[in-house]
């Protein structure tokens, strides 16, 4: 028994002094900082009777190591491994359309600690906290700042087969709002890859070749933020005019390609519908009105920079920071 455990600390230090160390298991989506710059479009389409609502968006996230630290214990032969990340997600959304002003700019902004503990014992630990604001750039003096922690142990039970169990708390606008986190991690014959984070994401590629794979992903996109309505509309039981809290949900439906340019620098692009849309505005969590909003054609363009130069590209993890 001795003899196997010295064998697994020897293995897991010799992973550790590589850069590539979590590649080896099929944890780079944990262990690699990247930054990631796109776009996305949800066209232009009637709402309700003659209101039109759209959404253009770009967004930019980054993950940076802090600090890392390894933990030797040669007398209960265990080794364990602590890094952390600073985690920051900006972006603007223009909203299209006559239901809100002309010329609304929605910015968000968040920043957080991630952190990922690794232990032989005990397995791997992954927590984040997040802060940070969403609104209309004109009513920034009435944000309302919303937080998110999540925390989840990941099971390593093979090369890239992993199991995700946690949970996370969103807190905004007087709201706690608890969300519990499943997920797995699967590659089927070394060319179909299988993500799924519940409830927030899942994806099928297949790889095609050494520089290109596509396939299919859903996911689960949400934000509310303060605006101003159109002044060309009546919104009754709201209190009259003034800043609103326009509340955003829908479902992405898509195919996804991704090509590798080169060595840690990755374009991808997703065509295809959003669907189960819920669009409303609101003062108080009992005084709303909402809209009947249609399927629509959602694309999107996204450039992925790896900064430790991997072959393979990051994994579109929503457990890194959050997507407000």
């Amino acid at each position: 028994m001795k003899k196997i455990s010295y064998s697994l600390l020897f293995v897991f230090l010799f992973l550790l002094s590589f850069k590539s160390h979590s590649q080896n298991i099929g944890l780079g989506f944990l262990f690699r900082p990247n930054i990631t710059l796109g776009t996305a479009i949800v066209p232009t389409q009637n709402v309700e009777d003659s209101l039109k609502f759209g959404m253009n968006r770009f967004y930019a996230n980054l993950v940076v190591p802090l600090s890392g630290k390894l933990k030797l214990d040669l007398k209960n032969i265990n080794a364990s491994f602590t890094q952390h990340f600073l985690t920051i997600n900006t972006g603007l959304r223009l909203p299209q359309g006559n239901l809100v002003e002309d010329n609304t700019k929605i910015y968000n902004f968040s920043a957080g600690i991630t952190g990922i503990h690794a232990n032989i014992r005990s397995g791997i630990w992954f927590y984040t906290v997040n802060g940070g604001i969403v609104q209309d750039v004109q009513k920034l003096n009435e944000s309302s700042p919303f937080f998110t922690a999540a925390g989840a142990y990941i099971r390593v039970k093979g090369i890239y087969k992993h199991n995700i169990y946690g949970v996370a708390l969103l807190y905004q606008y007087e709201r706690f709002l608890p969300v519990p986190i499943l997920g797995i991690n699967r590659r089927y014959n070394k060319k179909w890859f299988l993500e799924l984070l519940l409830p927030a994401q899942g994806a099928m590629r297949y790889q095609f070749s050494k520089s290109f794979k596509a396939g299919l992903l859903v996911g689960l996109g949400s934000f509310r933020a303060g605006v101003n309505p159109s002044t060309n509309i009546v919104l009754p039981n709201l209190g009259g005019k003034g800043n609103l809290n326009l509340d955003y949900t829908s479902i992405k439906i898509t195919s996804v390609a991704e090509l590798k340019i080169k060595n840690g620098v990755f374009l991808s692009s997703e065509l295809g519908i959003s669907t189960a849309r819920s669009l409303s505005f609101l003062r108080t969590s009992d005084n709303e009105i909402s809209f009947g909003a249609s399927t629509v054609p959602y694309g999107a363009i996204n450039l992925h920079i790896d900064l430790q130069k991997s072959k393979t590209s990051p994994i579109s993890s929503r457990l890194f920071g959050n997507d407000f």
